[in-house]
């Protein structure tokens, strides 16, 4: 015959299984926020434009500088003249909604991340008044909602996007 398992114990698993399963879900319905809060452990932000950039939140659609849709995906990501500085990361590539990046008047470097081509739903990227450095990664051209890159006061090469979607250099 076979041990009996209290039916406490069993109440204990279970509960404790499901615990692990929401923290899980939770943890995947929040891959934005990650990815926005690596973007802020990248910047300085002397002025606190960042402030409410909470990584314990269940996602980032109350945080200042972030506009969500319906159903709370970001789709805009609005940090012009915000006084910022460091470098874009790869990890933006992860807000797959994403409509509007605005990073202008700021003191970003180094070069575009080329992995910023998989925002397929990209219509805006202003990157004006920045310290870019490099050349403008074509994987960009393959953005078939990209329709302005606003781009000035850069040390970028390029542009390799010629011909290949519409844009505006700020010139």
């Amino acid at each position: 015959m076979a041990p009996r398992v209290p039916s406490s114990s069993l109440l204990l698993v279970g509960a404790a299984l499901l615990l692990g399963l929401a923290a899980g879900a939770a943890r995947a319905s929040n891959e934005e926020g990650d990815a926005l809060y690596a973007l802020r452990m990248r910047l300085s932000d002397p002025n606190g434009v960042l402030q409410s950039w909470d990584p314990t939140l269940v996602n980032p659609c109350t945080w200042f500088h972030v506009t969500c849709d319906t159903a709370s995906r970001v789709v805009r990501l609005d940090l012009g003249n915000s006084n910022v500085s460091g470098s874009i990361g790869p990890e933006l590539s992860r807000l797959v909604n994403l409509q509007y990046l605005e990073l202008y008047r700021n003191n970003l470097n180094g070069e575009i991340p080329k992995e910023l081509g998989k925002l397929k739903n990209l219509i805006s990227l202003d990157l004006y008044a920045n310290k870019l450095t490099g050349r403008i990664p074509k994987s960009l051209s393959k953005l078939g909602s990209l329709r302005f890159i606003f781009e000035n006061n850069s040390r970028l090469n390029g542009p390799e996007l010629q011909g290949l979607v519409s844009y505006d250099f700020g010139c």
